[in-house]
């Protein structure tokens, strides 16, 4: 891959293990700010994966101090399957008032290259809103496997390729997943999951070798010692995981990839409310509570604007078309 293009991967994923719902306001009611342009009622923050993974964390601890600062109810609602489909044409059959908001990873891009059919237009169905926040990817074994860095698992791998796999959440890990086998030339099987905390359940207990994931997601696992990383996907070494090598480090030339959280409304959301909702959210996330929340966890707060993240959406979607011709993943 060309050094001079990097690889940024858009999105947003799964967190706390909470239910698939959860109400993240004291009020029964919505009271929004007289100000406000947005409906007087509840809001929606659909996660289209399931709760426990990278997005569903930054989806909780966002909607949690947006509702103090909106003074309103806001629910989040995990939807998972279907590569986040399912979550995503929820959003896209809403409303379009500001009232309901889809937290989606760069899946959301990859979906219209390697999904034959979906349920809506991608670009004329949903409008962004803002990049909330990049972290780099970690590549993980169980603690039980012998590697101790990815050229210790490639050599396994080479011996016995039939005995590993590689599991995905969605799109987005199974492309980096892609990138990862092809840069090692090896050929493990691949196993799709419907989000992160699946995925890591079964490369803790060695059902699936390597997880290729958020360090949102997979941090936990590793702090606990049921997880070992063996490196991350970012230009440079993480202050979560400081002792963890990168894939360039570990022998992968250009290899460069993060997960980008994005969020997506309705088309047709008034040009007002988005902006709104982006000076809002931006200035939310980059509190000094929420930076230290989102560093902890390898993520760091972005917060482009309505127009910037538009236009920026546009450059990604032709990226993924040349990265899935060039490592060669196909549409089902």
């Amino acid at each position: 891959m060309n050094a001079a293009r990097r690889l940024t991967i858009h999105s947003i994923g799964a967190g706390l293990a909470a239910a698939a719902l959860a109400v993240l306001a004291p009020h029964a009611h919505a009271q929004g700010d007289a100000k406000s342009p947005l409906p007087d009622k509840p809001m929606r923050l659909v996660v289209p994966y399931s709760a426990g993974g990278g997005t569903d964390i930054v989806a909780r601890h966002l909607a949690d101090r947006l509702r103090t600062r909106l003074n309103r109810t806001i629910v989040v609602e995990n939807k998972p399957g279907a590569n986040g489909v399912i979550g995503t044409d929820l959003v896209a059959k809403s409303p379009p008032d500001g009232s309901t908001m889809v937290l989606v990873v760069n899946t959301h891009l990859l979906n219209p290259l390697l999904m034959k059919k979906l349920p809506y237009d991608t670009f004329k169905d949903l409008t962004p809103i803002t990049k909330v926040a990049t972290s780099p990817l970690v590549v993980v074994v169980s603690s039980d496997v012998p590697a101790h860095s990815v050229k210790e698992l490639t050599e396994m791998m080479r011996k016995n390729p039939e005995k590993y796999s590689y599991g995905s959440s969605e799109n987005m890990t199974r492309l980096v997943g892609a990138m990862y086998v092809k840069s090692q030339g090896v050929e493990p099987v691949h196993v799709p999951y419907k989000g992160g905390a699946p995925l890591m359940t079964d490369v803790v207990s060695g059902v699936t070798t390597i997880g290729v994931t958020s360090v949102l997601t997979a941090k936990q696992f590793i702090t606990s010692g049921r997880l070992r990383a063996l490196a991350v996907t970012g230009a440079k070494r993480t202050d979560a995981l400081p002792n963890v090598p990168t894939m360039m480090e570990s022998g992968a030339k250009d290899f460069e990839a993060y997960t980008d959280y994005s969020l997506f409304a309705p088309a047709g959301t008034p040009r007002p409310v988005l902006e709104y909702l982006q000076k809002e959210i931006t200035a939310t996330i980059h509190t000094p509570e929420m930076v230290e929340l989102l560093a902890a966890q390898a993520a760091v707060p972005v917060g482009a604007p309505v127009t910037e993240t538009a236009q920026q959406v546009q450059k990604d979607y032709q990226f993924w078309q040349h990265l899935v011709a060039d490592v060669g993943l196909k549409a089902e």
